[in-house]
C-alpha cells in the first residue's frame, strides 16, 4: 500500500521541474520570435535611412548644380524667363510674321538643317532635303581673286524660272580644279544636265537647282546654290510664279 504513495510522490517530483522547462522553453522561443521581429524592423530601417540619406545627398547636388547655373547669369535673376514667358514671345513672334507674311506663298531655307520649306502664310506646304554652301574659299594664285562658297542669308525673289538650263562654268570652277581658265563666252563653259531639269533664279548667280549627287542632299555640299531632288525641284518649280519670296536663314 505503501509504494503507490510514494510512486505518485516521485512522479509528481519529475513532472514539476519538466513543467517549467516547457515553461522556459517557450518563454525562449517567444523571446526569440521578438528579437527575429526587432532585427527585420531594424534592418528595414536601416534601408530607409539609406535611401533618405541617398535622397538628401541627391538633393544637394541639385541644389548645387543649379547655384553653378545661377552664377553663370547676371546678377538680376529677371533674366531667367519662364517658359510661359517664352512661350508668349515666340507666339507674338509668330503673329507679327504671319500679319507681315499676309497668307502669301513663300519659300524658306534653313541652312543648319539643310531643309526647304514651302509655305503659306505661316502654314506649311511641304519641305524637302536640300544641300546649301559648303563655306570655305578658293583663290586663283595668278589673279588673287578669290570665291566664297557660302549661300547668302537674307530676303530674296523669284526673279526668272528656268526650264532645261545650262551651267555655264565660272572660272571659279576651272581654278578649282586646276584647270586654264578659257575666256568669258567660250563654248567649252556650257554644261547640259549638269542642274537639273529646272532652274529659279533668285540673283547675284544664285539658283535653286537640281543636282547628280542627290544622296548628299541634307548636307552643305554646295558652292553657294542650293541644290534639290528632281521631284521636290519640279514640285518647286510648278508650285510657285515669279516673284515669289524666298527667305533665306
Amino acid at each position: 500500500m505503501l509504494r503507490r504513495p510514494v510512486f505518485i510522490l516521485w512522479t509528481a517530483l519529475l513532472l514539476l521541474p519538466l513543467s517549467r522547462m516547457g515553461l522556459q522553453l517557450a518563454r525562449l522561443g517567444g523571446a526569440s520570435a521578438g528579437l527575429e521581429k526587432n532585427s527585420a524592423l531594424l534592418a528595414a530601417n536601416d534601408r530607409e535611412a539609406a535611401a533618405l540619406e541617398s535622397e538628401i545627398r541627391s538633393g544637394a547636388e541639385e541644389a548645387a548644380f543649379f547655384n553653378d547655373i545661377l552664377a553663370i547669369y547676371p546678377e538680376n535673376k529677371s533674366y531667367l524667363r519662364t517658359q510661359k514667358a517664352i512661350s508668349d514671345e515666340v507666339g507674338a513672334l509668330r503673329r507679327e510674321a504671319g500679319a507681315r507674311l499676309g497668307g502669301r506663298l513663300h519659300i524658306a531655307v534653313d541652312t543648319k538643317a539643310n531643309k526647304l520649306y514651302l509655305k503659306k502664310g505661316l502654314r506649311l506646304l511641304w519641305e524637302a532635303d536640300c544641300s546649301v554652301g559648303q563655306g570655305g574659299t578658293v583663290k586663283d594664285k595668278k589673279t588673287g581673286r578669290t570665291w566664297q562658297f557660302a549661300t547668302p542669308r537674307g530676303e530674296f525673289r523669284v526673279l526668272t524660272k528656268i526650264d532645261s538650263p545650262a551651267w555655264i562654268k565660272p572660272d571659279w570652277a576651272y581654278v578649282e580644279n586646276k584647270e586654264p581658265v578659257p575666256p568669258p563666252g567660250d563654248p567649252s563653259r556650257k554644261v547640259e544636265g549638269e542642274l537639273g531639269k529646272f532652274a529659279l533664279d533668285i540673283g547675284d548667280g544664285y539658283l535653286l537647282h537640281g543636282t547628280k549627287n542627290e544622296e548628299a542632299l541634307g548636307r552643305p555640299v554646295s558652292h553657294g546654290c542650293i541644290r534639290l531632288g528632281s521631284e521636290a525641284l519640279e514640285k518647286l518649280y510648278k508650285a510657285v510664279p515669279v516673284g515669289t519670296r524666298v527667305y533665306i536663314y
